[in-house]
């Protein structure tokens, strides 16, 4: 019975503790420890790293800005920049929806200073699988030729057409699933 309600203080402490997160570190370690609120062995082991009061060395910091590397911050590339577009039901025209977004895709694209873009054509499950690689590579191919026509080098343009093999919404043979129906771009 005594084994039973240690066990159960334990729990109530460690839960307690999971809940708390960083902010119970320093009173939870030393109330299981040292009397003082930091002991030599605790002051060893985390010499190398600068811990305020009450905090765990785990926790997330702010890291501050050290204006040496702004140089080499300012020439690191941007964030590579990923849409998807949709398109209608067997055919390389956009839905209306991506129609009115492909104007800011192509925008960004250009707006970039690209070393490659990537486009990616899928089709929904509808029809055979040798039709629907040939529907997904002229669905990338409309996009390329976009890209193509507002200034992007087409050397630098990757096209692939997927077919039905990679489905955003799993779905059975013959199902017809707008979101399936898309050209993925990945521009860095």
């Amino acid at each position: 019975m005594m084994l039973k309600k240690q066990f159960q203080i334990l729990t109530v402490l460690l839960i307690t503790q999971l809940i708390s997160g960083c902010s119970g570190y320093s009173s939870a370690v030393n109330s299981l420890g040292p009397e003082t609120p930091t002991s030599e062995m605790r002051a060893q082991i985390e010499a190398p790293v600068d811990v305020a009061e009450g905090q765990s060395p785990f926790c997330v910091k702010p890291v501050e800005a050290d204006p040496e590397m702004e140089p080499a911050m300012a020439a690191l590339p941007p964030e590579p920049y990923r849409a998807r577009l949709y398109f209608i039901f067997d055919t390389s025209q956009f839905t209306a929806e991506s129609e009115v977004a492909a104007k800011q895709v192509f925008d960004e694209i250009k707006s970039r200073q690209i070393a490659e873009a990537i486009v990616i054509g899928h089709t929904d499950t509808m029809g055979s699988e040798q039709y629907n690689i040939g529907l997904s590579e002229r669905r990338a191919e409309r996009v390329r030729q976009e890209l193509i026509r507002r200034g992007i080098p087409e050397n630098i343009i990757i096209t692939k057409g997927m077919g039905e093999s990679e489905l955003l919404v799993d779905t059975a043979d013959e199902v017809v699933e707008e979101k399936n129906r898309r050209v993925e771009i990945d521009v860095r």
